[in-house]
Parts: structure tokens; C-alpha cells; sequence
């Protein structure tokens, strides 16, 4: 994700941000690979967040630029058109690494962390109240919410791609 042209993969936009700030790390432990320096910050971030403590070795080596980035588009696309596209595509993705239904479900609790910003994705806002917590809020919300198609924004019509908003207009989910 350091290099063109995975670092300006729509799926990596808004890392900058992140690599950016691991510079600074960076330079203080030029010994430590970027690949170990972004995997270890994953670690940290989640354990961070309230998930699991996750085991960590050091050992990865650097790319020298990014002619091995592997090919855009394995990491499922947010809208395709219709929810059974939509999950038929990331069913495909997910399976051909492997995932069976149950992992891919796991997988998709992540959306507890973090927000959507327009400038990245388009779309706009957190899934959760609690965008720094590890937590099964996002399904809780998912199921007991009731979701409409959001339409308006910092009080002006909704220019994004659809995406749906709770009841306050503080949270989304995507189609």
C-alpha cells in the first residue's frame, strides 16, 4: 500500500492519513520494515479498539516500488447495484480467499470501527456510535435500526451515492 498504484486504489483511499503518520515512526525505527511497521499498527489499532490481543513477529520485508502490488480489485466494492449483487460480489471475493459465509460475516463487524468520509468514498458518516470501539454494534444497529435512504446533508439535498442514515441522521449503512 506504499506504492503506485495500490496506494491510490479506491479501497486504500484516505490511507495517506495513516502512512503519513507512520513516517514519523518510521524515522525513528529505520530498522523495522514498512510491512511489519503497518502490520504492527494494525495490531495496536485493534487491541486498542477492545479486540483481541493479537500475537505479532516481526520479519517482513519491503517491496523496493510497486511493480509487485497484486491487481486492483480484491477487496469487494461497496454498491453493485442491487443488494443481491451487492452481496453475491462480496460473497465472491471473500470465498476466492477462502472465507465461507460465517468468516465473512465476522469479517464485516469490522464496520464498527471507523466512518465513511465523502472524500474517500463518497460516502458519508460512522456506522456506530462508538467508531473507536470494537463491538458487535454494528449488527445490533443493523438489525434493530430503522434505516432510510438518506436525502439530505448539513441541511442540502444529497448529492453521494445512496447509502441509508438512522433515524438521527448521525449514522449510515450502505445499500
Amino acid at each position: 500500500m506504499r506504492f503506485n498504484p495500490e496506494a491510490s486504489w479506491g479501497g486504500n483511499a484516505g490511507l495517506g492519513i495513516a502512512r503519513d503518520a507512520l513516517e514519523e515512526v518510521k524515522k525513528k525505527h529505520p530498522e523495522i520494515s514498512y510491512a511489519d511497521l503497518y502490520t504492527y499498527a494494525g495490531v495496536v489499532a485493534i487491541e486498542e479498539a477492545g479486540g483481541p490481543v493479537i500475537p505479532f513477529r516481526l520479519g517482513r520485508t519491503d517491496c523496493e516500488d510497486g511493480s509487485t502490488s497484486p491487481p486492483d480489485g480484491r477487496l469487494p466494492g461497496a454498491d453493485c447495484g442491487s443488494s443481491a449483487k451487492t452481496t453475491q460480489h462480496v460473497r465472491d471475493v471473500f470465498y476466492r480467499m477462502g472465507f465461507n459465509d460465517r468468516e465473512i460475516v465476522a469479517l464485516l463487524g469490522a464496520h464498527a470501527l471507523g466512518r465513511c468520509h465523502t472524500d474517500a468514498s463518497g460516502y458519508w458518516g460512522p456506522w456506530t456510535f462508538a467508531e473507536n470501539t470494537m463491538s458487535n454494534e454494528y449488527f445490533r444497529l443493523l438489525v434493530e435500526e430503522r434505516w432510510s435512504l438518506k436525502n439530505t446533508h448539513e441541511g442540502k439535498p444529497w448529492d453521494g451515492p445512496d447509502q441509508y442514515e438512522d433515524s438521527t441522521g448521525q449514522l449510515m449503512m450502505l445499500p
